[in-house]
């Protein structure tokens, strides 16, 4: 009965004798062999296995009798003229005394595991190749990039000041002769150098935030925040606006780009309550699953909320340039620098009601 239970497994099975020879086999070994269950009863490896694996099969009967343990391993088995892959699990049989009586074995057909394994390693080794490759493409990019950098902060900036100078020598020397019409042109030209070395100055910053490593320390983001906001109120001493900034966890991050983010988020917030009475901005954290939120907060001009997703890209702006002067690329930078820290940032407003941000960085343990 034991027998017939065997025989419907679907692993092929054997017992053998001291000597080595088959005292019970199941139907799917004397497939796998290519004989018959009679032609396999009473006969040893060395008449039933091709002599390779006779050889093999002999010596690991003979280890398994003296060390009455175990073993497990992979082996090529040719079926039918064809090589397939067996998981073969073989140990000592042992009497009531444990005196060696016999050695069971059986194994299973794992070639279409096989397969998919080494299917499954091409595909990684090819992704791997196909990283690397990208990988040193990025590279160039970035030393394109920062090439290019250079030409925009020698090339362009170079002329940007000769204008700008030769502007400001017309309207201190030859204002008088200008006119209200020429004077008014002049102005022009200024701003518009002014607003053109600020956008490359941005642009800069925007190329420079994924060059070199992250140098990640113990960051009090809210000492960062009070000296942005004393910053702020030093370039602005007429300006009277309510700044809270509430004690933070600190965190993991590059201290110099994570201040490049608040004085973006605290900038715009001082920049959008210039025409707010009572302004506040207000800086501050909650804890959300565990992880630290930071978010600044201000009661300014506010954008509509549909907006929300389109303010982070480069050039995205949702107000005059007249009301309220900048280049459309700070938030862009934010972005890029929580993106390299792991993070995320958000925004919620309601336009005429304020603006808040938040942020999400991946800290870790220090």
């Amino acid at each position: 009965m034991l027998g017939a239970l065997l025989d419907t497994l679907p692993a092929a099975a054997w017992v053998t004798d001291l000597s080595g020879r088959y005292r019970y086999v199941t139907a799917a070994y004397a497939k796998m062999v290519g004989r018959g269950i009679e032609q396999c009863i009473g006969h040893t490896a060395h008449e039933i296995l091709p002599p390779s694996l006779a050889r093999v099969y002999a010596l690991r009967h003979q280890q398994l009798l003296e060390s009455r343990g175990h073993r497990r391993f992979e082996q090529i088995w040719p079926v039918n003229g064809e090589p397939r892959w067996f998981e073969v699990c073989v140990r000592c049989l042992v009497d009531e005394h444990g005196e060696p009586m016999g050695v069971a074995g059986y194994a299973q057909d794992i070639t279409l595991h096989v397969e998919q394994q080494e299917t499954a390693r091409r595909i990684q080794a090819g992704l791997e190749k196909r990283v690397a490759q990208r990988t040193r493409q990025l590279s160039t990019a970035n030393e394109e990039l920062e090439a290019f950098s250079y030409s925009v902060s020698h090339d362009l900036r170079a002329p940007l000041h000769a204008i700008r100078g030769f502007a400001e020598l017309l309207r201190d020397n030859f204002e008088p002769a200008l006119g209200g019409t020429g004077r008014e042109y002049l102005r022009h030209i200024i701003e518009g150098t002014d607003r053109m070395s600020g956008l490359i100055t941005d642009l800069l910053q925007l190329a420079r935030v994924n060059s070199g490593g992250l140098s990640r320390e113990r960051t009090d983001l809210g000492a960062l925040a009070h000296d942005v906001l004393a910053e702020l109120a030093a370039q602005a001493p007429e300006r009277r606006v309510q700044c809270s900034v509430a004690p933070t966890p600190p965190a993991d991050c590059d201290r110099g780009l994570m201040r490049v983010v608040l004085a973006n988020l605290l900038g715009n917030a001082w920049k959008f309550t210039s025409r707010t009475e009572a302004a506040r901005i207000e800086f501050g954290s909650f804890e959300r699953d565990g992880r630290p939120v930071y978010f600044v907060r201000d009661n300014g001009a506010g954008f509509d909320s549909h907006n929300a997703e389109r303010i982070f890209g480069a050039f995205q702006r949702f107000h005059r340039e007249a009301d309220f002067p900048g280049t459309g690329i700070g938030l862009a930078t934010v972005k890029r620098i929580i993106g390299r820290h792991g993070g995320q940032v958000w925004a919620e407003s309601v336009p005429g009601e304020g603006a808040a941000f938040y942020f999400t960085l991946d800290t870790l343990d220090c």
